[in-house]
């Protein structure tokens, strides 16, 4: 099942109209535009739509396909109006719809810099404050502070593609891998149990020992790991703290359950 739109354009000397009529698919191999034609046809040969195809002068458009055709007359044929109310706005493709303006360094960015600055030791916090770094810890972060509020946020933005950014979408593509890893796990559990992510230590799989969450079926009362779909973990304690991933914020906001 899909939806589909077609866009319909009328020409009037040099003005155009544009309109768009939406459409579901029941079946995804039909070719909707031929099908249409074909359920087209077959109306004009009822006796609602012979009435109508010569009292438009034997014509009968996409329009009038669209306004005469009903739901029920289009099931047989695996297709059916989608009658919400479609807007439509006509924009100019290369208009641009940001700016450098609107690019801001949040707090969120700043305290995710800060840690991989001191994560990084001297060299990054000296390079930061464009002097050495004081070795007390609590007046580097105060001075940390100090800077980061006299800098412009395209400076701040330099060093957080420097510092974070290779980390933090290192980080994202992991988070998408093990979230599609999930999903798919889910399709060895039944409607009586439930995907669980397990957190396991020294767990010895094909001669290996791992040490992170694995996917488990979950029947009320155990968690047993599907070895079925993997005997190794989803993700391991490895990629956790060196892409410095929030594992528990990627189960709750993906509703699943979890067990440390």
């Amino acid at each position: 099942m899909r939806k589909e739109i077609i866009t319909a354009v009328e020409t009037k000397g040099i003005d155009s109209c544009v309109s768009t009529y939406v459409f579901t698919v029941l079946d995804d191999d039909i070719n909707l535009v031929k099908t249409i034609k074909e359920a087209a046809a077959c109306y004009i040969n009822t006796d609602i739509g012979y009435q109508e195809f010569q009292h438009n002068c034997q014509c009968f458009n996409w329009g009038d396909f669209y306004a005469s055709v009903p739901n029920s007359f289009l099931l047989p044929f695996g297709i059916q109006k989608d009658e919400m109310d479609v807007e439509e706005t006509t924009v100019d493709f290369d208009e641009q719809l940001v700016s450098e303006n609107d690019l801001k360094f949040s707090d969120e960015k700043w305290e995710i810099l800060k840690k991989e600055l001191f994560m990084r030791g001297t060299e990054a916090l000296d390079d930061f404050i464009g002097n050495e770094a004081p070795d007390d810890k609590d007046v580097v972060d105060n001075m940390l502070d100090q800077v980061a509020d006299q800098m412009p946020d395209e400076e701040l933005f330099s060093f957080y593609e420097k510092y974070c950014l290779p980390k933090r979408i290192a980080a994202e593509r992991r988070i998408q891998k093990l979230v599609k890893a999930m999903k798919d796990a889910e399709e060895y559990v039944c409607s009586m149990q439930e995907l669980e992510m397990v957190h396991f230590d020294n767990f010895e799989a094909n001669g290996e020992m791992y040490n992170g969450w694995f996917a488990c079926r979950n029947d009320g009362s155990s968690a047993t790991i599907l070895s079925e779909f993997s005997d190794q973990p989803l993700i391991t304690d490895d990629d956790i703290d060196k892409l410095n991933i929030d594992i528990i914020k990627v189960f709750v906001d993906h509703g699943v359950e979890y067990c440390e």
